[in-house]
């Protein structure tokens, strides 16, 4: 998945998400990191909540991840998916 195809499929105003939904009110990089998610990538799951690694290529794509170093992604009982970045509140 590439902020391309999150642009497509969603409307993102400041770099948030604002179509309703399980990503509604969350960064625009947390499809990203929820795909990495449901494919396995997580470096860290402890069954609440999934860490990444950011990388170069995340930083590239998403520059408005700044310095950060770690995505922590947890998804709530309804399906609703939380996204943030070491630093930010989750």
């Amino acid at each position: 998945m590439t902020r391309e195809d999150i642009e497509q499929d969603y409307t993102i105003e400041n770099g948030i998400i604002t179509n309703p939904g399980k990503f509604e009110g969350e960064p625009v990089y947390a499809p990203y990191f929820y795909d990495a998610y449901l494919n396995g990538m997580a470096d860290y799951d402890d069954g609440d909540e999934m860490w990444f690694d950011i990388t170069a290529d995340d930083r590239a794509m998403f520059p408005e991840i700044g310095e950060a170093t770690r995505a922590i992604l947890s998804i709530d009982d309804n399906g609703f998916v939380y996204c943030c970045v070491d630093g930010e509140p989750a």
